[in-house]
């Protein structure tokens, strides 16, 4: 592993609606191009560290993302894949905790889940409900629904324009994930971080805490203080400026992959 005194810079992106096309189907969703060649040009970065973390369970993640070098964090980074093949899990009293509450909670959730356009996702430390296909009257009896269901429960719920999610264990966020990632690392330097919901916006806000750039997808910002991003295409751009990636070091780099592939 890389000491942590030549670390340079950490960066963490989260995947869903971050690093995938618009509107892409939460089951289809895979890396765009653009952001499939920007961690390729991260990842090759001497002192450079990239890490991609999500809600979605490891090996899900890991079938998606399939670049090397890249540090992958799934359930919030209760689960990693290290690059070389390593993988590590959370244990102990907080996968008891989730046991408990998931057990109770996730045969009322089902239940909530049966409307139309509406699809029920186990992801272990959370469940996420799907709502793409729903109709404006589906959702609405959707978060009634939750909000009975949820009453008294020590959860997290975040909402995005396709989805909302009950994190089991409210503190399995994120931001858990990222803090997690520089504690296995060592790592205390400069962090970017960037996210497109309720969720990426405990790491942002994390991350901004910390002296790091937070990069925030949508035209609104996240969390005050985020630059806002509006597509992949300006992640690409705001990412190898920060990187200090111009035209001709894409070049470089494009040919050397070239040549290690032939």
């Amino acid at each position: 592993m890389l000491a942590t005194d030549t670390l340079k810079r950490l960066w963490i992106f989260s995947f869903d609606r971050t690093l995938t096309a618009a509107g892409a189907c939460y089951a289809k969703a895979r890396l765009h191009r653009v952001t499939r060649q920007f961690l390729e040009e991260l990842a090759a970065l001497p002192g450079h560290r990239v890490a991609v973390l999500s809600s979605r369970p490891l090996d899900d993640l890991v079938s998606r993302v399939p670049i090397e070098g890249i540090y992958l964090g799934g359930s919030c980074g209760t689960e990693w894949h290290i690059p070389g093949g390593e993988s590590m899990t959370l244990s102990g009293k907080p996968k008891d905790m989730l046991m408990e509450t998931r057990d109770a909670l996730l045969p009322a959730l089902r239940a909530v889940a049966d409307l139309p356009g509406v699809e029920l996702e186990d992801r272990r430390w959370s469940a996420a409900l799907h709502t793409q296909e729903a109709s404006t009257k589906a959702r609405q009896t959707l978060f009634a629904r939750l909000a009975a269901v949820l009453k008294g429960w020590r959860v997290a719920l975040y909402r995005n324009t396709t989805m909302v999610e009950i994190q089991f264990l409210p503190e399995i966020t994120m931001e858990f994930g990222a803090r997690a990632l520089c504690r296995f690392l060592g790592y205390r330097g400069e962090v970017v971080c960037a996210g497109s919901d309720e969720n990426d916006a405990t790491a942002l806000r994390w991350t901004l805490n910390q002296g790091g750039t937070a990069l925030s997808l949508g035209r609104d910002p996240l969390v005050p203080g985020a630059r806002p991003v509006v597509d992949v295409r300006s992640l690409a751009r705001h990412v190898r400026d920060l990187a200090g990636i111009d035209e001709h070091h894409r070049m470089r780099m494009a040919g050397r992959r070239l040549c290690n592939a032939a």
